[in-house]
């Protein structure tokens, strides 16, 4: 295997307060480690009220402080970021920030801020397209969709976690129209899946010609990002570039969970090899260079997928997993009791759960709510079977691993993943010295995807 390391360039300063990473699987869970060995630290839940956010110490000189929640702050983080493509601006999150301090800090203030601002950001694109001005319209409604994906990230924490399907629908609702407004405009498509179908877009080059094949890359999101995400780490860069970028909403995802409750499977090449089946059909697609990108969880998914669908010309693991199971930091004896003696481990999960920090119970339910488990028990046997380094040395495909400064969920895996892969493997970790600190570098989603895409041009 060849592993050289690059890192970004500087010298690595010191990061901020510790952060619950989005999109990666239970964040922030060591405080459920350390809640299950010092119980009586926590605040008790009080029955029937949404708790307020988890207060910390001060954070005014940590510019990438918003919250003291470290969830609810790292999904502002993204949204950030995604100014960097047109899908926010700085001055509207400031406001819904603001808005949310006044009511309180709570998850209901949270998700009535962005919704409001995602809303505004809607009307405007309307207004914008009676006039006929497309690229105004465009920006209003990429910018609606990231603000709406704020809400329904934290539906399930609010008062009514009966609304996320609604969210999802309004949130959709201003992607289809941004997609539909791209240049050229984003393709919607239909993956054969079993007996039904994953729900996609094809975004394409400007100018390429008809019917001409090009490489092409799918964008395999995680446990919580919805296709407005997607857009901003790669498929907005993938389509400038020259590539085709295929989005697709695979189960436990998007309208797939949301709409019609179907959550993950392990056996993710079930997922890609139908969506690899689908492009070498097209015409437009080079069959010979078609790239799997697999973005925060969706970098153990990609992983398991490429050891099986041995078409891929590339696979990028960002970032890289070795050990899906550590990501939840919970004790080794409950996880033991979890796989012995299932309902003696959930009486003491039920026990324990309540007694854990506000922001810890959010990340949990969060995300595990994907995975579709009914018992806390049920969710540590289906956790069990992502055993991501059984299958890192069946890749064949030339592989870019990536890990993060700060990561809290993977930290360090990226390497040990890189190190597990037999094919050629490059690791890049991403420092806080060029800002790309945290989970996915959620402040700098450009640099990310240069890193991404000078790999991907040699390879492809």
């Amino acid at each position: 295997m060849s592993a050289p390391a690059g890192t970004d360039a500087g010298t690595a300063t010191a990061l901020g307060p510790a952060t619950v990473p989005r999109r990666a699987v239970l964040g922030g869970g060591a405080a459920v480690g350390t809640g299950l060995l010092a119980p009586k630290g926590f605040r008790p839940a009080v029955a029937g009220r949404v708790p307020a956010m988890d207060r910390g110490p001060a954070v005014s000189r940590d510019p990438a402080a918003f919250f003291t929640d470290p969830g609810l702050n790292l999904q502002t983080l993204f949204t950030v970021g995604a100014a960097g493509y047109g899908a926010a601006e700085y001055g509207e999150i400031a406001t819904a920030v603001a808005s949310a301090h006044r009511a309180g800090d709570s998850y209901d203030s949270f998700y009535r801020a962005f919704r409001d601002l995602g809303l505004l950001a809607g009307q405007s694109g309307h207004e914008a397209l009676s006039r006929g001005n497309r690229p105004a319209a465009r920006g209003a409604f990429l910018r609606a969709a990231s603000y709406l994906a704020n809400p329904l990230y934290v539906a399930i924490g609010t008062s009514h976690p009966g609304r996320q399907a609604a969210a999802y629908r309004a949130m959709n609702d201003a992607w289809v129209r941004a997609a539909g407004l791209l240049e050229p405009a984003a393709e919607p498509v239909r993956i054969r899946y079993g007996r039904t179908s994953l729900p996609g877009w094809l975004l394409r080059p400007p100018g390429a010609p008809a019917g001409s094949r090009r490489p092409t890359i799918i964008f395999n999101n995680g446990n919580d990002a919805q296709n407005i995400g997607l857009y901003v780490y790669g498929a907005a860069e993938a389509a400038a570039l020259g590539y085709n970028a295929l989005l697709f909403e695979g189960p436990g995802q998007g309208s797939m969970l949301f709409l019609r409750g179907l959550g993950f499977r392990p056996d993710w090449e079930a997922v890609i090899t139908p969506v690899v089946d689908y492009l070498v059909s097209r015409p437009d697609v080079d069959p010979g260079r078609i790239a799997l990108v697999g973005w925060s969880q969706g970098g153990a998914l990609a992983a398991r997928a490429a050891a099986f669908e041995h078409r891929l010309a590339a696979v990028v693991l960002d970032p890289g997993v070795s050990d899906f199971m550590t990501a939840f930091h919970l004790p080794a004896d409950l996880v033991r009791l979890a796989q012995t003696k299932p309902g003696e481990a959930d009486r003491a999960w039920a026990k324990i759960f309540p007694r854990l920090p506000a922001s810890v119970r959010f990340s949990f339910t969060k995300t595990s709510y994907p995975f579709r488990q009914p018992a806390f028990s049920a969710l540590v046997r289906a956790l069990g079977q992502y055993g991501t380094a059984d299958y890192l040395p069946e890749i064949t495909a030339p592989a870019l691993v990536t890990q993060y400064q700060g990561e809290t969920a993977f930290p360090g895996q990226g390497a040990a993943a890189a190190r597990l892969i037999r094919s050629a493997a490059t690791l890049h970790e991403f420092t806080a010295a060029a800002g790309g600190q945290f989970h996915c570098a959620p402040m700098a989603p450009r640099r990310r995807n240069q890193v991404l895409f000078d790999w991907l041009d040699g390879v492809l």
